[in-house]
């Protein structure tokens, strides 16, 4: 009697084996088609879920990165720049105005009685001041050296050293954070004063460098392409 050759089956791998479709029972091979679907559906599940996990995790880091505090502010170096202000206008018109508010009638005054001792020289009402600015936080820091009473030197013309404020102006309102009686101007004057081409000139400046974690300015004077280094200012 020859034996039915049989198909194999896969050990562990919990297929169904096909001598059952042969005897007739259709509930059988639809519980078996069913059994094997579920057990590959069920790892995939796991998969899935696994995947989510993974991306909730994924999110999580990136929440946290986005909260992370940023990068402490960073120094940062301004030129001096010549600018002129007209004397006949209200201090409110300002903030230069403002910082010289208690200089600038005196100066006015000079030039008045300059004009009225030579009346060909044709003076303007006018004064000029050397600044800069620069942002910390939430508040504004003005350096400016104002053009009078400056003491230079055959040596060194394009130098002098001139009267200088630091100012701060926060919410508004501004205040005085320093007086300096003696600060380093380098600067070459132009055909109409310290005017556009003063400010364009690089062999002749000032570069100042504000630090807002020392909270200090330092003072770089450029005179003849050579530079060289003052002392800082210390605004705490």
């Amino acid at each position: 009697m020859r034996a039915e050759p049989q198909n194999p089956t896969h050990r562990g791998s919990g297929w169904p084996r096909l001598a059952v479709a042969r005897q007739g029972d259709p509930a059988g091979v639809l519980r078996a088609a069913l059994t094997r679907r579920s057990f590959v559906a069920r790892p995939f599940a796991n998969s899935l879920g696994r995947f989510a996990m993974c991306s909730i995790a994924t999110c999580l880091i990136l929440a946290t990165l986005g909260n992370a505090p940023t990068a402490a502010q960073q120094s940062e170096t301004h030129r001096l720049l010549a600018e002129t202000l007209d004397l006949t206008q209200s201090p409110a018109a300002s903030l230069q105005l403002q910082i010289w508010s208690d200089k600038l009638p005196e100066i006015a005054a000079k030039r008045r009685q300059l004009q009225d001792t030579v009346p060909s020289l044709h003076l303007k009402l006018i004064a000029e001041v050397f600044t800069t600015s620069f942002k910390d936080g939430d508040r504004t820091i003005i350096v400016s050296s104002l053009n009078e009473d400056c003491a230079s030197s055959q040596v060194a013309p394009n130098e002098g050293d001139c009267p200088a404020r630091v100012a701060e102006v926060r919410n508004g309102k501004l205040r005085i954070l320093k007086n300096l009686s003696e600060f380093p101007v380098s600067a070459l004057r132009g055909e109409a004063g310290y005017d556009a081409s003063t400010n364009k000139n690089t062999q002749y400046m000032t570069l100042l460098t504000f630090n807002p974690t020392s909270q200090q300015i330092t003072t770089k004077i450029v005179y003849g392409g050579e530079t060289g280094e003052r002392a800082p200012i210390d605004l705490k």
